[in-house]
């Protein structure tokens, strides 16, 4: 294999929802007290996409996951109530609903000026590339290939993979492209994650991955029996992002509950019909939702924490993992 591992490979996932993220640091947080020490040591890889990719950020810099969850429960209105009156009359028509002066402020706070290359953690973050309208990975330097992610700060990355069409504008890292949410190109990570450690990271056959999922109470987009089926812009509206965030989270639990079978865990929940009010917008920020999120957050990690499949998890010890540019490099790259 391409790194000396551990006998097992464990990758975290964690996927988008907006505020709804929420949900998924309260059940981290959780994890981590059971662990005892930063949750980013047990596993050889973390994945997120959007609000799951400003989580995975915070993990991989080792920020505590009680920060994390803070972040969300004191900032989350800064985070999106950033609304001019410009953003209220046009938001809906022309401009995104949010300025990313919000988020980036919340971010700048947490993550500082460190980069993917200062990470000690390997990690995977989807964005939409917009310039070359394809899928793009924010990755550690954890092959020789990847060299130019290592400078890329994290603060740019988490605007990138967290910039939600109609929520949020398209996000432009000078020199390298236009991004848009990585959730148009897989909201739910692990199934990009499984393909990292067999492709790039050479994780033969004969080695046992595991991949804990971690979800944010996704509302499945569906439509009324009595909607208008012919639609235009203005009838889809934010819809569309939210049916394709939607129905890529039951396909990718589908293949990798196929793939992997009993060492592929996935903790999610469906909201009931009154709890769906409350978070039914990526971007509602109201104690309603606060209370929703937490409470069902803090049952699912009490149900994780007795999952059989999780003591596996929990006893895991990432293997130090080689880099091979940036700060951390550790390894020898053949030159020109």
């Amino acid at each position: 294999m391409d790194d000396q591992l551990a006998p097992d490979f464990h990758i975290l996932a964690l996927s988008g929802g907006g505020y709804r993220g929420l949900y998924t640091a309260t059940i981290l947080r959780a994890l981590e007290q059971s662990c005892g020490r930063p949750l980013a040591k047990h596993f050889d890889l973390i994945c997120g996409t959007s609000a799951g990719g400003l989580l995975a950020l915070g993990l991989a810099a080792e920020i505590p996951a009680a920060d994390l969850e803070a972040m969300f429960v004191r900032q989350g209105k800064m985070i999106f109530g950033s609304r001019s009156l410009l953003r209220r009359v046009f938001g809906k028509w022309w401009l995104a609903k949010h300025s990313p002066d919000g988020l980036r402020t919340v971010l700048s706070e947490r993550l500082g000026n460190r980069t993917i290359g200062d990470l000690q953690h390997r990690i995977l973050i989807p964005t939409v590339n917009y310039s070359t309208g394809k899928g793009q990975f924010f990755k550690t330097p954890h092959a020789s290939a990847f060299e130019g992610d290592a400078r890329r700060t994290l603060v740019d990355v988490g605007l990138a993979t967290a910039a939600a069409p109609t929520y949020f504008p398209l996000h432009r890292i000078d020199g390298h492209g236009t991004f848009a949410d990585g959730g148009l190109v897989g909201n739910s990570p692990g199934l990009f994650g499984l393909h990292e450690a067999r492709h790039f990271l050479g994780v033969d056959n004969k080695t046992t991955i595991r991949v804990l999922a971690i979800g944010t109470m996704t509302v499945g987009a569906t439509m009324r029996g009595s909607s208008a089926l012919d639609r235009g812009v203005a009838r889809w509206g934010a819809k569309v992002f939210d049916l394709v965030i939607s129905a890529q989270e039951g396909a990718v639990d589908y293949m990798l509950q196929q793939a992997l079978g009993t060492n592929y865990l996935r903790v999610d929940d469906q909201a009931t019909p009154d709890q769906s009010r409350d978070i039914s917008s990526l971007d509602v920020v109201s104690k309603g939702a606060t209370t929703v999120l937490r409470e069902r957050g803090a049952q699912a990690a009490r149900r994780m924490l007795g999952d059989p499949r999780y003591p596996l998890f929990k006893s895991h010890t990432a293997a130090t993992p080689k880099f091979y540019h940036g700060p951390r490099k550790n390894v020898e790259v053949a030159t020109c």
